[in-house]
Formats: structure tokens, C-alpha cells, sequence
């Protein structure tokens, strides 16, 4: 889609999601109680499929949500990476194996980021909430909170 407009991807990187809520009742869970069960396929039936074209278990999926405990608030982390210009490329929407490139190019840089974020994060002193809290009670509530060198 970039391709056929001319637009820069900018691939990019977050997480730290895991840093705020701790999953406790998933699908597997829900789904052996009847009550949800029964639940869950009422709301599967009513919904729209989006995946029509989809194959695998990507089209079976089931509409439920997840019992979800919040946890102490964690860091969240976001890299963007090195924009990837489309301008003047619209060959590849026509040739198949220059469009795979394309996108594995694409995948492999929000892989990168994803990694050098993972990594980066477990050297982080600040990544809990109470080193945050304490640097901010010595430097003031209005300081920002260090964070790693790019």
C-alpha cells in the first residue's frame, strides 16, 4: 500500500505492555467455564468476520476478553527506525518477489527495534516504579526520568 501512494514506512517499535497488567483468566480458561463458553459464541456469531481471506487458526479466533489484573505501572518503550522511502518503487507492486522483499525488509527492521528495545530495557535502572518515584523526589516531580543513550 505504501508502494502504490509513495509513502515512507517508518518502521517502529514499542513495548512494555507486559509492565502493566498480569493476564489471570485467558480463552483456554474462559472457554471451559459453559456460562462464557456460550458467551463467547454468541459474540463470535454476531460479529463481523474481518479474516475472510485468512487461513490457519488466524480465522478461527474466538471474540472473548481476558480477566487482566493491573500490575504497578511499568515503563513503556518506543523506537523508531530508519524511514524506508517507497517514492518511485511502484514496480514493486507488479513483481511479486520485489514486493516480498519489500516487506521482509520492512519486517526485519521493527524486529530490530523490538530487539535493541528488549534489550535496552533490562539495563534500565528506572524501569520499576519506585527508582522513578525516588529520582523524581530528589530532582523535582517536574524532571524527566533518565532514560537509555540511542
Amino acid at each position: 500500500m505504501a508502494a502504490r501512494f509513495g509513502a515512507k514506512i517508518v518502521p517502529f517499535g514499542t513495548v512494555g505492555e507486559d509492565d502493566v497488567a498480569e493476564v489471570v483468566v485467558d480463552y483456554d480458561d474462559l472457554a471451559t467455564i459453559p456460562f462464557f463458553k456460550s458467551q463467547i459464541e454468541k459474540l463470535t456469531a454476531e460479529s463481523i468476520s474481518l479474516r475472510t481471506d485468512a487461513t490457519g487458526e488466524v480465522t478461527n479466533q474466538q471474540v472473548h476478553m481476558p480477566a487482566c489484573l493491573p500490575k504497578v505501572p511499568g515503563r513503556f518503550y518506543y523506537y523508531f527506525g530508519k524511514p524506508i522511502e517507497t517514492e518511485g518503487r511502484r514496480q514493486v507492486l507488479k513483481d511479486r518477489e520485489k514486493s516480498h522483499e519489500l516487506y521482509l525488509q520492512v519486517k526485519s527492521e521493527v524486529e530490530n527495534c523490538l530487539a535493541y528495545l528488549k534489550e535496552k530495557r533490562e539495563g534500565d535502572p528506572y524501569r520499576n516504579i519506585v527508582p522513578r518515584l525516588l529520582y523524581q523526589a530528589r530532582h523535582g516531580f517536574d524532571a524527566e526520568v533518565p532514560t537509555f543513550e540511542i
